[in-house]
């Protein structure tokens, strides 16, 4: 069986190379250990897939229409991934690349667009810079009451630099991201972030969907971050940390972010508000939009903070 699948797959990649079928997947056709490439024994796997000899599962990138078999089309395809790399094509939607202002320290956010906003300074920001980032950000179609997807389509790596000499990392991941823009208005989108007074570190708990239905163009989006604090003069850059922290849930918001800490008569609370997206340049720089979201913490020496990270776009060159 084994000679009788090497001998079907030397045919399909003749029939490929005289008659090249490109899938235009978001997987990779044929990738079985999703290492970016399709190797010989990953298109041997998929024709014993296809020939009954081994279960799906032992490849399941091969069947690209998700019908539960392997079709000769579809071993065409993992061939030319396998001749000329894979080809994913890249998503639906509207792309933009929002690279975030570094801001401006100690700046309140009325006079700084890009922060780390904090009741440890009086709801002034604490960050000497922001790193670019850029966020790639995608703007699917509106559906037809004008609710349209709004996702990162890369990982995000900020590196922000704070008043006290230490640096955050943030690693933003691009494939736990989800949210929404309404582009006709009416949807409600505040958010708040909430964490007992005494807490260290992560988690915290994250509403949505609160406050009064927003106008045109407000939108959120709920991204899973790696974070760590590095202490001064430690200068790895962020993609290159291992985040030790658990992963966290942050909720970006165009409306308003609520960071919380504690609750009773006197809870640590701060609120920054983000701005809407013009959905109809979304693509364009400089075209408008405000990502704020809410982070309570203890944060030594200071003790129990409330922070709420804003991130704006630098104005285009």
């Amino acid at each position: 069986m084994k000679r009788a699948a090497t001998l079907w797959a030397a045919a399909v990649i003749a029939g490929a190379i005289a008659n090249p079928v490109w899938a235009g997947e978001t997987v990779c056709v044929g990738d079985c250990n999703s290492d970016g490439s399709v190797a010989i024994n990953e298109l041997i796997t998929g024709v014993n897939i296809a020939l009954g000899s081994s279960p799906l599962s032992a490849c399941p990138s091969i069947d690209a229409d998700d019908d539960g078999e392997v079709g000769i089309n579809e071993l065409i395809t993992a061939v030319n991934n396998a001749l000329n790399g894979c080809v994913p094509t890249p998503p639906v939607g509207t792309p933009r690349s929002f690279a975030v202002d570094p801001g401006t320290l100690l700046a309140d956010p009325t006079d700084t667009g890009t922060g780390l906003f904090t009741t440890g300074l009086s709801g002034a920001n604490a960050a000497n810079s922001f790193s670019s980032g850029p966020l790639k950000l995608l703007l699917g179609t509106p559906d037809a009451s004008g609710i349209a997807p709004l996702t990162l389509s890369e990982d995000v790596y900020i590196d922000i630099s704070v008043v006290d000499g230490s640096r955050l990392c943030f690693a933003m991941k691009a494939d736990l991201s989800e949210g929404s823009v309404d582009c006709n208005g009416g949807t409600a989108y505040d958010t708040l972030s909430f964490q007992p007074a005494g807490d260290v570190g992560f988690p915290f708990t994250v509403t949505t969907g609160l406050g009064d239905p927003a106008g045109p163009g407000n939108g959120n989006l709920l991204v899973q971050v790696d974070y760590v604090i590095l202490a001064t003069g430690i200068t790895t850059p962020c993609q290159d940390i291992v985040y030790p922290n658990p992963r966290q849930l942050f909720p970006f918001t165009t409306t308003l972010a609520t960071s919380q800490k504690g609750d009773g008569a006197s809870p640590l609370t701060i609120t920054i508000p983000g701005e809407p997206f013009d959905c109809a340049n979304f693509g364009t720089p400089g075209s408008g939009g405000r990502l704020a979201a809410g982070s309570p913490a203890t944060q030594a020496p200071v003790g129990d903070v409330s922070n709420v990270f804003r991130l704006a776009e630098a104005p285009p060159p």
